[in-house]
C-alpha cells in the first residue's frame, strides 16, 4: 500500500487516497507528535473525512502589568483569551489572570526554528486599571516564555458642577452618577 502525505494549511488539507487502514503520523512544528490523535485512519472508496487533533507542551505566561516589563506594579485580577489575528474568533476558555498579574496557556505550540504566532485578547481587568485595547500578538520560540503587557493605572477624572442660573456657584452635596462601558 502506498504512503500518502497530506498538506495541512491553516488546519485542513486533502489528498486521493486508495481505499484501506493507515497508520497516521504528524510533523507539525510546534506541536508534539505523539500526541496524535487518532492515530489510524480508515480510506473508503468514496470521499471521507477524517478529525484529529494533536498537543502541544509550551507554557505562556502572559504577565499584566503598569509598565509592561519585570517589576511592574501587577494587575490583580481579569481574564485574556486566545484568539485570531483579528481578535474576533476565541479558541478556547478565558484565562484569569493572577493576583500576582499572569494569565499561564499551558500546552502552547512553540518553535526555535520558526517561532509559532498567537494572538491573544484581553477581557477584562481589575477595577483600577485600563484594559490593553487591541489585540496582543505573540511569537512563541520557546518552551516557557513570558511576554508582558502594559495596563495602564485608570486616570483621576476632576469633575465640576455649578449653577446653571448663577455663574460660579458651585453646587454643595450633589452626587453624579456615571454610568458606562469600560
Amino acid at each position: 500500500m502506498a504512503d500518502y502525505n497530506v498538506q495541512i494549511t491553516e488546519g485542513a488539507g486533502s489528498a486521493p487516497m486508495k481505499k484501506g487502514n493507515y497508520s497516521v503520523t504528524a510533523m507539525a512544528n510546534g506541536y508534539e507528535a505523539t500526541t496524535l490523535s487518532p492515530s489510524t485512519y480508515t480510506a473508503a472508496d468514496t470521499e471521507g473525512t477524517g478529525a484529529f487533533t494533536i498537543s502541544a507542551n509550551g507554557v505562556l505566561t502572559i504577565v499584566f502589568n503598569e509598565t509592561g516589563a519585570a517589576g511592574g506594579t501587577p494587575v490583580i485580577s481579569g481574564s485574556v483569551v486566545m484568539t485570531d489575528a483579528t481578535g474576533a474568533t476565541q479558541y478556547g476558555s478565558p484565562v484569569n489572570i493572577s493576583a500576582t498579574g499572569e494569565a499561564v496557556f499551558n500546552n502552547v505550540p512553540y518553535s526555535s526554528e520558526t517561532p509559532y504566532v498567537l494572538h491573544f485578547v484581553q477581557l477584562a481587568t481589575d477595577d483600577g486599571h485600563n484594559l490593553f485595547d487591541g489585540v496582543i500578538t505573540v511569537n512563541l520560540s520557546s518552551e516557557n516564555q513570558t511576554e508582558y503587557v502594559v495596563n495602564s493605572p485608570i486616570a483621576t477624572q476632576n469633575i465640576t458642577l455649578a449653577d446653571a442660573n448663577y455663574s460660579g456657584l458651585p453646587v454643595a452635596g450633589a452626587t453624579l452618577v456615571f454610568t458606562g462601558e469600560q
